[in-house]
């Protein structure tokens, strides 16, 4: 189910359709506009849930490193999981107090020139949030951290689009926002954050294969409650086999982790038991307020 008009060029667009009725090309489309979304125009429905899309651009990926630029999209689900309200994107700046690296600068497009003096806007901010539900970012974990140094007050559920949907069930082996907007017809350019929060707001609104959009089935996702086991004293030669069950290393807490659902979490335990005596399983639910918090 289409919903946008895309307002391309009259001219190309037979061209371009019979691109697409051919096996032997695909057509990639811009992002459609906010004034080409259909929901636009639709009769106002009573929203069942409200959502704030974000991206950031920041100075690295350390500890110590700083967000310098956010970007917001509000949208709004009805109770069938379509997009029923979405508003013009809200972005802010801010001087980290040091120079950028240069590749940060080239990864971003952000410059000294732009940061120097400016700050965020936490009223408005504040004022945007406060009638969200939920905060979607495409890598939550990535943005979380940053956000919630920077805003500490920011208490919201967390939803991350690039891991609480199985993307393979939905017929996408990619596993990149770009990857998979262009598997869905759309291309855009990378990396400032308001284009990138606007792309993570058109993945949202596309449809899933219930009939529903993929944000309605990331919050369906998102609240379901798994588990995060720990192989806590896992020794070392048990290394290759904890990876090849999945396990990641958690460099800080220095154990392997994964995360399981419910139905799981008991084969898993006793897997680790299994292995090795000097492993002690542990365990920690996780829902849509700490899964995605390091």
């Amino acid at each position: 189910m289409k919903f946008y008009e895309f307002e391309g060029d009259p001219a190309l667009e037979p061209s371009a359709r019979a691109l697409d009725r051919s096996a032997d090309f695909r057509v990639l489309r811009r992002l459609p506009r906010l004034e080409e979304l259909w929901v636009t125009s639709m009769p106002a429905r009573q929203p069942a849930i409200r959502l704030a899309v974000i991206d950031s651009e920041t100075t690295g990926l350390g500890e110590h490193d700083k967000m310098v630029e956010f970007a917001m999209v509000k949208i709004a689900l009805d109770p069938d999981g379509q997009l029923c309200e979405v508003g013009a994107p809200i972005e802010g700046l801010e001087d980290p107090g040091a120079p950028l690296r240069p590749e940060i600068a080239a990864i971003t497009g952000l410059d000294d020139t732009l940061l120097t003096d400016k700050r965020f806007d936490e009223h408005v901010l504040r004022d945007q949030l406060a009638d969200v539900d939920a905060i979607i970012a495409f890598n939550m974990a990535f943005d979380a951290r940053f956000w919630r140094t920077r805003f500490p007050w920011i208490t919201h559920p967390l939803i991350c689009a690039q891991k609480d949907i199985d993307w393979l069930a939905q017929g996408h082996s990619e596993r990149s926002q770009t990857a998979l907007l262009a598997a869905r017809g759309f291309f855009y350019e990378a990396h400032r954050a308001a284009p990138d929060a606007w792309a993570l707001t058109i993945l949202l609104a596309t449809q899933a294969r219930d009939g529903r959009t993929i944000a309605a089935n990331l919050v369906d996702g998102a609240q379901r409650t798994t588990y995060r086991v720990r192989a806590i004293g896992a020794p070392f030669d048990c290394r290759d086999a904890l990876k090849a069950a999945g396990y990641r290393w958690d460099a800080r807490a220095r154990t392997w982790w994964i995360d399981v659902e419910p139905t799981r979490l008991k084969a898993e335990l006793a897997m680790l038991t299994d292995l090795h005596p000097s492993i002690r399983p542990n365990h920690q639910p996780l829902d849509w307020f700490n899964r995605h918090i390091g």
